[in-house]
């Protein structure tokens, strides 16, 4: 067990992006897909005695980019800011996990983490699927599909109610770590 504490006493972020899609419908019209990218995010890891990892990312609510700034604005608005101007995802990985994907290669793990989204924490199981990419970078991605109300969150709509989102928005992570053993 002592290897892993040394393999992880280096874990830092070198890049990671964070995305969000969602699709506003209207009465027979088509549906119009709307996304949103977030590259400004932070990553803190920490070792625990038991060879778990504690992982926090925190976005800035204002960094997603969707290529458009009024529709920018308005998801930072529905996200709460300037109230709440960070969003959070919190997870600890149990030893076993951290063990295995220290082993090499890839694979998937599931684990359960926390998202908090305008004050208010939701947990979740994720499944994360991992991938050394070179010997000292590792690859994390998840997604899964969350819902507006679960954070007390109405769906957005646009032109008054003519086009709404359902109560479903679909989340994407990926980073990338330095992992210096």
């Amino acid at each position: 067990m002592q290897l892993i504490l040394i393999a992880l006493s280096g874990v830092s972020l070198v890049s990671g992006s964070v995305q969000y899609k969602t699709v506003l419908k209207a009465m027979g019209a088509l549906p119009d897909p709307v996304s949103g990218k977030s590259r400004a995010i932070k990553v803190d890891t920490r070792i625990n005695p038991d060879t778990s990892l504690d992982i926090r990312m925190i976005i800035p609510v204002r960094s997603f980019k969707s290529g458009n700034t009024t529709r920018d604005r308005e998801v930072a608005k529905i996200l709460g800011y300037p109230k709440h101007k960070f969003i959070f995802f919190t997870a600890r990985v149990p030893a076993d996990i951290v063990k295995k994907v220290l082993e090499g290669g890839s694979g998937e793990v599931e684990l359960n983490g926390t998202l908090k989204v305008k004050g208010k924490a939701k947990e979740y199981s994720w499944k994360i699927k991992y991938e050394w990419i070179s010997e000292d970078r590792l690859q994390l991605t998840t997604g899964r599909h969350v819902k507006f109300t679960d954070f007390g969150i109405k769906p957005p709509s646009l032109f008054g109610f003519v086009k709404k989102a359902p109560d479903d928005v679909e989340v994407e992570g990926s980073i990338i770590l330095e992992v210096k053993k």
